[in-house]
């Protein structure tokens, strides 16, 4: 199948989005399709020094990216979305997958068959956005709605029941993390438990979690991976006295693997409301990634104990789950496992084994496939 991926991700960039498309465009293409990734930058700031796209999100070139670059005018955003849908007329694609929904809807317009994810409710967009995307309902080229959580799914399907029977859970994934994927060196005494948090720092990630959880168990090591620059700043500020905790700043996708790697415990301290970058609050609807690159990786897990999370994550079985609030909780959490190397051995293989089974790339670019077949 020749399939169009059409993101409005800026691609190098340090947004989640942006591994997303790279990785299920290379999912894609390792099971047989044929894929062309359009991006964009209209709400990143491209990540400078990349010289290699590909390696710096451990993905093969086994698709065509192509950076679509528009003028950055009002209604820029529908602009991108009819020039994606001209390419995919232009190119004969099979179908369109899009995680931009006006490119979904002019490709659909032009006849092609369409795909659209989204991983927020589109009740929740400005008014012609919500337009659109009704007058996109009502065509017989869309073949199915993808979401990330039962949660989504539910609220999608209250604002627009007539998207009833097309709506399809997808979660999030992750690579499986190879054998030779060398640990980073953390310079780590011996016998101090190494903690470690990858992702984003602004407000409801839960670095509110982790800084107080640093103060109160000065027998771990806290590593925080990831961030930008503002947030850095102002978490390394809130943090100074804190001897335990470092900031490694942000590095690539593929490095992150090696700090994961590193870690004894990761940490999910996701808060009650997230405000996302130019998105707004995903709390409700998240399917964060680092859950699946923690599972990947083998690790043991405490995450918070939030409905949308519960999804993935079960307690006892492959996580720890806690208050998001209750930092003693928290350090409780931690000590269980410092203290009981058996159940944090229990807890990692039983995530790995589930992630293996559920929750890859590939597997769910093949789902999604097949769930289209069925549908054409």
């Amino acid at each position: 199948m020749k399939i169009l991926y059409v993101s409005s991700s800026t691609v190098p960039s340090r947004t989640a989005n942006s591994v997303h498309v790279m990785k299920m465009s290379q999912a894609f293409a390792n099971n047989g399709h044929d894929v062309t990734l359009i991006a964009s930058e209209m709400h990143a700031t491209a990540q400078p020094g990349v010289e290699d796209v590909f390696s710096h999100y451990g993905v093969e070139k086994n698709f065509s990216l192509l950076n679509l670059a528009v003028p950055k005018l009002p209604g820029q955003g529908y602009l991108f979305g009819a020039l994606s849908a001209w390419h995919a007329w232009r190119g004969g694609y099979d179908v369109v997958f899009c995680r931009n929904f006006a490119a979904c809807y002019f490709s659909a317009l032009l006849g092609k068959p369409v795909i659209f994810e989204t991983h927020m409710p589109m009740g929740e967009r400005k008014l012609l956005g919500r337009i659109f995307f009704k007058r996109l309902l009502k065509s017989p080229r869309l073949k199915q709605v993808v979401v990330i959580t039962h949660a989504l799914k539910r609220r999608m399907e209250q604002d627009y029941p007539q998207i009833k029977g097309r709506v399809v859970v997808a979660p999030d994934g992750a690579d499986p993390v190879a054998d030779d994927v060398v640990p980073m060196s953390l310079d780590a005494a011996e016998g101090r438990i190494q903690v470690g948090y990858v992702g984003h720092l602004y407000k409801g990630k839960g670095m509110e979690i982790v800084s107080q959880l640093a103060a109160r168990c000065p027998w771990a090591d806290f590593h925080v991976v990831g961030g930008m620059e503002e947030d850095l700043d102002h978490w390394k500020r809130e943090c100074a006295g804190t001897d335990n905790i470092v900031f490694h700043g942000y590095v690539s996708h593929q490095q992150a693997k090696a700090y994961i790697k590193a870690f004894d415990v990761v940490l999910l301290p996701n808060q009650r409301k997230v405000a996302a970058y130019d998105v707004g609050e995903i709390s409700q609807w998240t399917s964060p990634l680092k859950a699946f690159e923690y599972m990947a990786a083998g690790k043991p897990i405490i995450a918070s104990d939030l409905p949308v999370l519960r999804e993935v994550l079960i307690e006892g079985e492959n996580a720890l789950l806690c208050d998001c609030e209750d930092v003693e909780a928290w350090g409780g959490a931690l000590a269980r496992l410092r203290d009981e190397p058996t159940l944090a051995k229990q807890l990692a293989e039983r995530a790995k084994a589930i992630f293996l089974e559920k929750y890859t790339w590939q597997a769910r670019a093949a789902a999604l496939a097949a769930t289209l077949a069925t549908r054409s």
